[in-house]
């Protein structure tokens, strides 16, 4: 048993598998930590948030994974609360600090990830991904 399972013997943590109704998916079940202190989540029908028929085959890796925090530094957090100049000024700070392209990949991989999940706010990433395009052009120095 993993330590993260101690203290959740098995027969505690629910059933194994159960058919979920359609438009749903299985989530399975697992330990969180949370200051310091574990706590079980059952397993549970969760609403699919993906596209029939999409997906990545196992082990892929996608477009990668993203860093946190990386635009805040520049006043680029909130996207939805902030006016179009004022996103703009924050990525004109980070396109002289990273470069367009970097800036571009950045906000195409969180416009990608969220379009499905938070439309409002990918549309905001797509316009800003568009107009980096755009006013820099796409290239790495």
């Amino acid at each position: 048993m993993t330590q993260r399972l101690k203290g959740f013997p098995k027969d505690a943590r629910g059933p194994a598998a159960a058919n979920c109704p359609r438009g749903t998916i299985r989530r399975d079940p697992y330990v969180r930590i949370r200051m310091g202190r574990r706590s079980y989540v059952a397993g549970a029908c969760i609403a699919d948030q993906g596209a029939p028929g999409k997906g990545l085959p196992s082990g892929a890796r996608g477009i990668g994974a993203l860093r946190k925090g990386d635009l805040r530094q520049f006043g680029y957090t909130n996207v939805t609360e902030l006016s179009e100049g004022r996103r703009h000024l924050a990525l004109a700070a980070a396109v002289r600090a990273y470069g367009s392209l970097t800036i571009w990949r950045k906000l195409n991989a969180v416009y990608v990830y969220t379009r499905r999940t938070s439309p409002a706010s990918s549309a905001i990433f797509k316009a800003d991904r568009d107009w980096i395009a755009a006013y820099y052009g796409i290239k790495a120095f």
